[in-house]
């Protein structure tokens, strides 16, 4: 399926800005800061606005944000489901939009208008979970950064095409794991986001609720539930999403505990953001999706 991407004003790329410094890219997502580096590598200034180990859904740019988008040579940004607040800046002349609803249209064909509509549509904005819509992104925004440096083509291509086998390794691994299992099912205790990730491999995800909220009530009749169904199952590894405690998880382990009935915790990344920490160590998408492909392994391999 083919993607459609708007090519819309200046785009920063995320990335660590050394305090004084004007970015040369400007981003406004882990993805985003991700892709752009995998292909410029060192060749541009790009900062990422939003914090790293914050809430995407929550970020509203600063004064100083919105006049480094303005200054910047290039201004990637998520989508305007995500981005809101950049519908007021349609006077930039280069960005480059990771639109997450490019999907919808042939990918609602395959569904039924009024099956599983909120899912779909959450995990649509969620586009990026999906690394085939990633690498699609990828593709697309080589020449854009090509662009910005024309000099530097065959290390901008070289970078993607490395990078490109990367993701495409995992993939592999990750299709011949699932091949091997009849409808492989995984249960997630967060707000599932990877509906365009599962769906892509064949994956069945049950998740603790469809509106799922770190608070709540461990004796609502939906997690007395999802206890149970675990316990019949047989289902011995839970998943949860990054960057949430996972307390309701522990409690679901504790309370499964009682009854002899051993769980692991994993995490699932759906890659809305990293942490101080690992953007320090520069973990990659790449070695997140390899970390999610592992943890399903282990899964999967008991």
């Amino acid at each position: 399926m083919k993607s459609k991407y708007l090519l819309l004003a200046p785009l920063l790329a995320l990335t660590g800005c050394t305090l004084g410094q004007t970015p040369d890219i400007v981003v406004t997502s882990f993805v985003s800061y991700d892709a752009v580096k995998n292909i410029s590598g060192d060749e541009f200034i790009i900062k990422n606005i939003v914090p790293w180990g914050s809430e995407l859904h929550d970020f509203e740019p600063s004064p100083r944000d919105i006049k480094n988008i303005h200054d910047a040579k290039l201004f990637v940004y998520t989508s305007l489901e995500l981005d809101t607040w950049v519908k007021d800046l349609v006077e930039i002349e280069t960005s480059f939009e990771l639109e997450a609803h490019y999907i919808s249209h042939e990918h609602a064909e395959e569904h039924s208008e009024d099956e599983h509509d909120h899912e779909e549509d959450h995990g649509d904005i969620h586009f990026f979970t999906n690394p085939v819509y990633y690498l699609e992104i990828f593709d697309a925004l080589l020449p854009v950064i090509t662009e910005l440096n024309p000099a530097k083509s065959d290390l901008f291509t070289q970078n993607h095409d490395e990078y490109t086998t990367e993701i495409n390794t995992q993939i592999d691994r990750l299709t011949t794991l699932l091949s091997d299992i009849s409808e492989p099912t995984i249960y997630f205790a967060g707000h599932n986001a990877l509906s365009d990730f599962a769906e892509e491999f064949g994956l069945h995800i049950v998740s603790l609720s469809d509106s799922y909220k770190p608070d709540v009530d461990f004796l609502s009749p939906n997690v007395v539930a999802f206890i149970e169904a675990l316990r019949t199952n047989d289902i011995h590894y839970l998943f949860v999403e990054e960057l949430v405690e996972p307390r309701m998880a522990e409690l679901i382990k504790i309370e499964l505990a009682k009854q002899n009935h051993a769980l692991e915790i994993l995490e699932l990344h759906g890659y809305h953001n990293i942490t101080a920490k690992q953007a320090k160590e520069q973990i990659t998408y790449a070695e997140l999706f390899e970390q999610n492909v592992t943890n399903l392994s282990r899964a999967f391999s008991h």
